[in-house]
């Protein structure tokens, strides 16, 4: 968890202003350029995978939801937590947008503070970013927490805290498997060991109500080849998700190809169901981002057009037929065509 250094004290719930918007997904799915055009917003704190970073350590990857009264004081804890976080990991991802609750100057002090904290991080690490602001002073402010570790835990911080409101993203397998196999060849990830041979995380889904019903087993898992280890992974945490928040009304989908094929027209939907309003910034955003290419693997900037159908070129007709016969009978499966998984 964040160390004092870095945090505000907790804030009792009754006494929180603000509210709060989770943007879930798995890793290589568009979670980034979908927390980037939230954090557009002038009126959102954006908090870039702090899960990651700071670990809920007293929680399962996976917790069952009827087991969730018995972690509520630790997601109570670090969702009020949020705003104290000085990481600049986590609070300060470029790009960096204008914010109603920032004068010109005080924003030019912030980009100042995290410059100054990431130039220090190389020499000293754990240098806080100064936030120039009281955010609990702030009125209407909706708090962004995006994560790709916490898919699996949806469901029991929406049926814990039913008032946030929540969006799973979610992207073809195919496209999901190709991106995660080119960052591992690029070696772009932290971790050395491949995602098909995390057998830690396999052992981890296999619990779950998902896997049991397939009577899925490790020794099974061991036998199939990557791609089918890959899908099996997409699909166990998408399913978990969606099946954790089906009777949860503030929460909802998105494909990732959807927001791809009309970046704005589903941005104003999305906007809508976190109770934002639309903005000529992230409308300005939108065209910057899907306008320019710089090539690096965890761009924003990207041509959506290319980057949603790039696993096309990547992936063997073979290996698009193993992904498929995996996931075609589960519930994301299903938010895909047979047999393209256009």
């Amino acid at each position: 968890m964040e160390t004092k250094s870095r945090m505000s004290p907790t804030v009792p719930q009754d006494a929180r202003k603000w509210r709060l918007i989770l943007l879930f997904g798995l890793p290589r799915s568009g979670t980034t350029w979908l927390g980037k055009i939230f954090d557009s917003h002038a009126d959102t704190l954006y908090r870039h995978e702090p899960d990651s970073q700071f670990r809920l350590s007293g929680i399962p990857l996976l917790p069952d939801t009827a087991e969730q009264e018995q972690f509520r004081t630790e997601i109570d804890r670090f969702i009020q937590n949020l705003t104290g976080i000085r990481s600049p990991k986590v609070c300060a991802k470029l790009p960096f947008f204008p914010k109603s609750y920032y004068s010109d100057f005080r924003f030019a002090l912030f980009r100042m503070g995290v410059l100054a904290a990431k130039s220090a991080e190389r020499i000293a690490p754990g240098v806080p970013v100064l936030p120039f602001v009281n955010y609990q002073a702030v009125t209407n402010l909706s708090v962004v927490w995006k994560s790709i570790e916490s898919l699996g835990r949806l469901g029991t911080i929406m049926h814990l805290f039913p008032e946030t409101r929540s969006i799973i993203l979610i992207r073809n397998p195919c496209g999901y498997v190709a991106s995660v196999l080119r960052g591992e060849a690029k070696g772009s990830f932290v971790s050395r060991t491949p995602a098909s041979e995390d057998w830690g995380i396999f052992e981890k889904l296999l619990a779950t109500r998902q896997a049991r019903m397939r009577g899925l087993t490790i020794s099974k898992i061991q036998g199939l080849k990557p791609v089918e280890r890959l899908a099996w992974r997409w699909l166990l945490f998408n399913e978990k998700a969606l099946d954790d928040v089906a009777d949860v009304r503030n929460s909802k989908f998105v494909r990732y190809e959807d927001l791809c094929a009309n970046p704005e027209s589903v941005a104003k939907q999305l906007f809508e169901h976190a109770r934002l309003p639309w903005s000529s910034q992230t409308a300005d955003f939108l065209t910057r981002s899907t306008a320019a290419e710089d090539g690096s693997y965890y761009s924003v900037f990207k041509n959506p057009g290319k980057a949603v159908n790039r696993w096309r070129k990547e992936l063997s007709p073979d290996d698009v037929e193993r992904i498929h016969a995996v996931v075609r009978d589960s519930k994301p499966g299903r938010l895909y065509a047979a047999p393209s998984l256009d």
